[in-house]
């Protein structure tokens, strides 16, 4: 039998790594189906199901059709004012959406905006980590979909981008 003796400093980092580990349950676009903790060395193992498992898995052609979950043409207009090749950038990750780099701070980008590949259009705080969001093609701002400050959802539409030359 060994007996390993925990400090107030190691039992703080296991509380943090059960609390964030609570959180990133519950912000997972999915069905959790495994969590692994490891206190010693601190590790996290995360499993889940995207999609529910009764669907039927997209044929080849149909994968190789989706665009990457950040750049998606937006849906065939309904507005005759939207313009053809709308492109729409969509949240990678479930989280908080911030316009600027601080509260009461000028948006990064606003309508209107003409924007470049890389540029930083927003931030999507999770888990206490800001991740940015950039733009990944050349083009005017045409619409911004979420609110500052605003819980947003993966995949859910954030910026339409009308690519310009």
């Amino acid at each position: 039998m060994t007996t390993e003796t925990t400090t107030a400093a190691d039992t703080m980092t296991v509380e943090e790594l059960r609390t964030q580990t609570r959180l990133l349950a519950g912000e997972l676009p999915g069905t959790l189906r495994r969590i692994t903790l490891k206190a010693g060395g601190i590790s996290v193992d995360v499993e889940w199901e995207t999609a529910p498992a009764a669907a039927a898995a997209p044929t080849p052609a149909a994968a190789l059709a989706t665009p990457p979950a950040g750049l998606r043409p937006a849906a065939a207009p309904a507005d005759p004012d939207r313009p053809a090749g709308l492109v729409q950038v969509t949240a990678p990750l479930v989280g908080t959406f911030y316009q600027a780099s601080s509260p009461g701070g000028e948006p990064f980008v606003q309508v209107g905006d003409i924007v470049e590949p890389g540029h930083q259009l927003a931030i999507i705080e999770a888990m206490k980590l800001l991740n940015s969001i950039t733009a990944d093609v050349r083009g005017r701002v045409h619409a911004v979909h979420t609110q500052d400050g605003e819980v947003v959802e993966y995949a859910q539409p954030l910026f339409d981008l009308v690519p310009v030359d």
